[in-house]
């Protein structure tokens, strides 16, 4: 089983080819240059370092939000195209739980937050208790406060006494998170903060285990929230 990995939704582009027990190959980059410039580069690199081409894969796994209204559009694009070109399978996860899957068998609670912008911030939380992580709240776009209280009747609720956060979204608030939860907060490597394409994979080879994948056709990015062109459409200020 080989499965391409790609993941455009943040400000990060990663690439990666996994088979069922390990990761063959990952392109990661979060440096300047558009997904545009880099991701389809990126693609071919990981196939040929691999001897790899698309006919041989299994199955395309992609982030499928939320994340960076552009991004995802760029990332969908380029899996749907390869998927159609190929009549390979199309399997999507969750941005914030490719995020998730950075900690394992840890009783933390974990927060995946991404910036919203806005003052807000997509967050979801999850369980990481095993291998995979589980969710243990709606994913939804919020403000820092409610993440706070969101966290704290979670870590009531499942008796957990430390929280790790994850993403782009808790950097702009560390210093009001760090003071809203102290010594309960950890903090982790910076390897780990960031969406992985290959915990990407990793979770895309559970999926094609139970055979879940998506109709190309119909098949839509999770924004969570409208654009902020669809917002001012709708006040008629467009």
């Amino acid at each position: 089983m080989r499965i391409l990995a790609i993941d455009s939704a943040t400000p990060v582009a990663g690439v990666a080819l996994v088979d069922e027990n390990k990761v063959l190959c990952e392109e990661w980059v979060n440096y300047k240059k558009t997904h545009s410039q880099t991701l389809m580069p990126m693609v071919d690199q990981v196939l040929s370092r691999c001897d790899c081409t698309v006919s041989d894969l299994q199955a395309i796994a992609v982030t499928i939000g939320p994340g960076s209204f552009t991004g995802l559009r760029i990332g969908l694009a380029a899996a749907k195209g390869l998927a159609l070109a190929t009549s390979k399978p199309l399997i999507t996860i969750s941005t914030l739980e490719v995020l998730a899957h950075n900690v394992c068998y840890s009783s933390c609670l974990v927060g995946a937050l991404l910036d919203a912008r806005k003052q807000e911030v997509y967050a979801a939380f999850y369980d990481v208790q095993s291998a995979y992580p589980q969710i243990l709240s709606e994913e939804t776009a919020c403000s820092p406060a409610a993440v706070t209280a969101m966290a704290h009747d979670l870590m009531s609720q499942h008796n957990r006494d430390k929280l790790i956060l994850l993403g782009d979204g808790a950097e702009p608030y560390e210093q009001y998170f760090m003071q809203e939860f102290g010594d309960d907060l950890l903090p982790l490597p910076m390897q780990y903060k960031l969406p992985r394409a290959a915990c990407l994979g990793s979770l895309a080879v559970q999926k094609y285990k139970r055979q879940e994948f998506e109709d190309v056709f119909s098949l839509r990015p999770v924004y969570l929230r409208l654009s902020e062109a669809q917002t001012r459409l709708g006040i008629g200020e467009i």
